[in-house]
């Protein structure tokens, strides 16, 4: 933490002594501690969330603890209590949006809480308020996500076809757009989407959109040639190709002594792998007994799994297209998030 934070969290903490009960001075001590860990001593990020919102239930109160309940406590406590932090988040959330906020951040964290629990339909009607309040890309991008999660297809397309603009800088929208025009059979749309993607592609760097996604465009069009290019030029070392079927097969299609070659490389790296374990290599070390057995079995499996489809012959796999299509993240919505220059209050 920087020496000016460290002074500004100070001077926030002795405001406080003197307004105990000032809402957004206690907002402004959680995000100090939230921003600055080497300063916690315990929890108290969560603590002066909480502090403000049972102090009085606003909209800012509210919304700012079911945030960080929703996208930091969550990831912290899920071994122990799983779910309970998240279903807690949209219970808050909903006491929010009770209060009728005028602002968009409301209505979209609860929309996008909902999206990331699968809860496709029950999302919608917030995510369009958020776009009614504040016409933004993100935000009517995930629309489509929803709707595409629905198979409303055409609903799908219309709104990532208004989400595909300069601002759609890593392509998410325009590749879930190639994606719906293929669940509705404009395949020469497809067709223009990926051979536009594909000469943006950026050698051994993994952009978002990346050669692997524009591949699978070229395997749904059965371009297996185009998908196989698109693979190594993006880096062929860069993927294990048992987690990527339409590009395995792709490859096997064109040049099956390539595709062999890869699959052995992964066979002996996990033998190497499993030497590694069993003589206690250093880089193993902070593994338990029953953490590095664990890891022994799955490498055994995966070997047995490699030298299985080296010796068959492969059939093409059928993709789901609803597990390829991308959400984008909310960001943060944190009311008085200097960081991101954020509303103060609603």
């Amino acid at each position: 933490m920087t020496e000016t934070k460290e002074i500004e969290l100070k001077r926030l903490l002795q405001e406080l002594k003197k307004n105990p009960t000032n809402l957004d001075l206690i907002n402004s001590v959680a995000i100090g501690y939230f921003e600055n860990y080497d300063q916690k001593s315990n929890k108290e990020d969560y603590d002066y969330f909480e502090k403000a919102y049972k102090l009085k239930k606003t909209v800012k109160s509210a919304h700012n603890f079911a945030w960080f309940l929703y996208f930091e406590w969550s990831e912290i406590e899920w071994r122990w209590k799983q779910n309970s932090a998240i279903n807690k988040a949209i219970e808050i959330q909903k006491e929010c949006i009770e209060l009728k906020p005028k602002s968009f951040y409301p209505y979209y964290q609860l929309g996008y809480m909902l999206l990331d629990q699968k809860q496709f339909k029950e999302a919608i009607p917030y995510l369009e308020k958020a776009n009614q309040r504040e016409n933004q890309r993100d935000i009517t991008h995930n629309l489509g996500y929803c709707y595409f999660q629905l198979k409303q297809f055409d609903k799908a397309r219309d709104l990532f076809s208004v989400a595909v603009t300069e601002f759609d800088i890593e392509n998410r929208s325009l590749f879930n757009l190639a994606l719906t025009e293929y669940e509705c059979k404009n395949i020469d749309n497809v067709k223009s989407i990926a051979d536009k993607l594909s000469k943006e592609i950026a050698t051994n760097v993994h952009t978002t959109i990346s050669g692997y996604e524009i591949g699978l465009l070229y395997f749904l069009l059965n371009d297996f040639e185009k998908a196989t290019k698109c693979l190594i030029k993006q880096g062929i070392d860069g993927i294990d190709l048992l987690d990527w079927n339409d590009l395995s097969y792709s490859l096997y299609q064109t040049n099956k002594t390539i595709w062999s070659k890869q699959i052995n490389k992964s066979i002996k790296e996990r033998t190497e792998w499993i030497e590694e374990i069993k003589s206690n290599h250093e880089d193993w070390s902070e593994y338990s007994a029953k953490e590095k057995e664990e890891r022994l079995n799955e490498f055994q499996t995966e070997i047995q799994e490699r030298e299985s489809s080296l010796k068959s012959e492969m059939t093409k796999p059928k993709p789901v297209i609803n597990e390829n299509i991308i959400v984008e993240y909310c960001g943060c919505l944190l009311f008085d998030c200097k960081r991101h220059e954020n509303k103060e209050n609603d």
